[in-house]
């Protein structure tokens, strides 16, 4: 098992990639849970207060989330690989991230509680072979950010991998955004194998 993460900001900010990867152990426990990937509607919270998984309510938030899937699959099927498939739940991780993000502003995989983008679905009770994640802040379109992703290795890599088979895009908006932290716009999209 592995798990993959890119961060990325517009240039002229403050500009952080991160790659990882390594072994990541999981416990089998000896009986497999049988998880959808669907989403509850709910907000999920783990016990340090980090969010875990923050349902939509928002059409415009869809439209800019969607956008940015398609945009993945576009470009996987240009590239002669299989489209990942749209799970709500990671979505909802995603996006859950994005507002943690914003919320205790701070820009990166690694939550202020310590846990990984691997950990965090764990925690929401998402069975995963592989984990990758793509972080974007400050671009304004889900293209300008598909754009940035597209033009960095360790992202791209993460949209290209064979073996991902899911993913969900998250978006949140700043509404108060601060001069140490002037974005507007935060993006997250989870990918996952199975």
């Amino acid at each position: 098992m592995y798990y993959t993460y890119a961060t990325m900001r517009p240039l002229g900010m403050l500009l952080g990639v991160l790659l990882l990867a390594g072994i990541a152990a999981c416990d089998s426990g000896g009986t497999a849970s049988s998880v959808t990937l669907s989403a509850p509607s709910e907000p999920l919270n783990d016990a340090n207060g980090h969010p875990l998984l923050l349902p939509n309510t928002d059409p415009g938030v869809t439209v800019f989330e969607t956008e940015l899937l398609r945009l993945v699959n576009d470009y996987r099927l240009k590239m002669g690989l299989s489209p990942l498939i749209p799970a709500p739940v990671l979505g909802d991780a995603a996006r859950a991230h994005c507002r943690h993000m914003i919320d205790h502003r701070f820009f990166a995989h690694l939550s202020p509680e310590g846990l990984t983008p691997a950990e965090r679905l764990t925690l929401a009770n998402v069975d995963w072979n592989s984990v990758g994640e793509n972080i974007a802040a400050g671009y304004s379109t889900p293209q300008a950010v598909f754009d940035a992703w597209l033009a960095s290795p360790e992202h791209r890599a993460n949209m290209e991998a064979e073996g991902f088979t899911y993913a969900g895009a998250g978006y949140a908006e700043d509404a108060d955004p601060t001069p140490e932290f002037p974005q507007v716009h935060y993006w997250s999209m989870a990918f996952l194998r199975r």
